[in-house]
């Protein structure tokens, strides 16, 4: 009876214990970032919201860099990052994942004054204001004319000896710091055919192809591109595009691009980044490249801040700050242009309806290459 008692006693206190242990920061209504040791960013999810294979994913990534950090004594500088998705006065930075007009919109309202925003994407962003950069905008990837240097490099390095026709539209500023590149790459003096919206292309084709050439660059949109691939199909000419992957039709067999975002998301090191988000919040993420791109802002934001003696001057710290990785690639940051160094650009074909990499470049940010918004 005795025993029984004091066996009944002991399990009454252990479940106590086990009651006690799990709900003490809800009893006591703890808050890391009102203790002083978190410091809040905020982060916008990528187009579509958190409750999708991106969101989630770049979420995934912030949670593992957040369990890395915490798991060490000196945290960052002394201190922890709280990613939290509402702008707070007290947020010492903001990641943006979002895209085109929306992230302008976010990189202008934070980038003159602060705080530091960065973005997980960027190469459509413009960095650029007056003669200057926003002194509080950084971004991940390069601009969009690292496009054209990388299909400039291309033909000078596999292409030898042929001639490349560069067709662009003098009014489509998009497109203009493509162009840039692609003749800045190429030796000689190159100059581009300009053809205006409405213009007809066969005109300039035919003046062109009196020239002797062996391949059209098109620096055109999708439906100008497509004329000119049936163009070159029948006369047996090379074409390469300035065109984002997803704008190309799957039917333009063998037309070349360039593309830095292939290069991280078919990264071979991507399965380490997935081990290490599944070892932090014991989920497997859906977007690989997603997860590791925000694992990427997040440690570019976690050596910046190592670097400074106050958090006011992480800015400071972002344009020299230590190098991290992406994938299997280690950037620095430029602090001419607020992006990163030695990212890869791959140049790819459209072979089966499926792009196959012909080869890759590692190419660093101009600001000649930045789109004028």
């Amino acid at each position: 009876m005795r025993s029984g008692r004091f066996l009944k006693c002991a399990l009454e206190v252990a479940v106590l214990c086990v009651l006690l242990l799990a709900v003490p920061s809800q009893a006591t209504g703890y808050d890391p970032v009102k203790e002083g040791w978190a410091l809040p960013v905020y982060v916008l999810s990528p187009e579509g919201g958190w409750d999708t294979p991106e969101g989630r994913s770049v979420w995934c990534g912030l949670m593992a860099y957040r369990d890395k950090t915490a798991g060490t004594r000196a945290g960052i500088g002394g201190y922890e990052f709280e990613f939290v998705r509402e702008f707070d006065k007290n947020c010492v930075a903001v990641i943006s994942f979002l895209e085109g007009r929306r992230g302008n919109d976010v990189v202008k309202a934070y980038g003159r004054q602060g705080p530091v925003v960065v973005s997980g994407f960027g190469e459509d962003l413009g960095l650029r204001e007056g003669k200057g950069v926003l002194p509080y905008a950084f971004a991940l990837d390069l601009p969009r004319g690292c496009v054209g240097s990388a299909l400039g490099r291309y033909v000078k390095a596999y292409r030898k000896g042929e001639r490349f026709a560069p067709l662009a539209d003098p009014l489509d500023i998009y497109m203009r710091p493509a162009v840039n590149g692609f003749i800045y790459e190429l030796p000689g003096d190159i100059a581009p055919f300009w053809v205006q919206a409405g213009m007809s292309l066969d005109a300039a084709f035919r003046e062109i192809r009196a020239g002797g050439v062996d391949g059209i660059a098109s620096f055109l949109n999708a439906s100008d591109t497509q004329y000119l691939w049936v163009k070159c199909k029948s006369l047996g000419l090379s074409l390469l595009s300035s065109l984002p992957l997803w704008a190309i039709s799957p039917s333009l067999e063998g037309i070349l691009v360039a593309d830095q975002g292939w290069a991280v998301d078919n990264d071979p090191l991507l399965r380490d980044v997935t081990l290490e988000v599944f070892d932090a919040v014991r989920v497997r993420p859906e977007c690989p490249g997603m997860a590791a791109r925000a694992f990427a802002v997040a440690s570019w934001l976690g050596n910046a801040l190592k670097l400074v003696d106050k958090v006011s001057d992480l800015r400071a710290g972002m344009e020299k700050a230590a190098s991290f990785s992406l994938g299997s690639q280690t950037l620095l940051p430029d602090p001419v242009t607020h992006r990163t160094r030695g990212r890869k650009v791959a140049v790819l074909k459209l072979i089966n309806g499926n792009f196959v990499p012909l080869c890759e470049f590692r190419l660093n940010p101009d600001s000649e290459l930045e789109v004028r918004l």
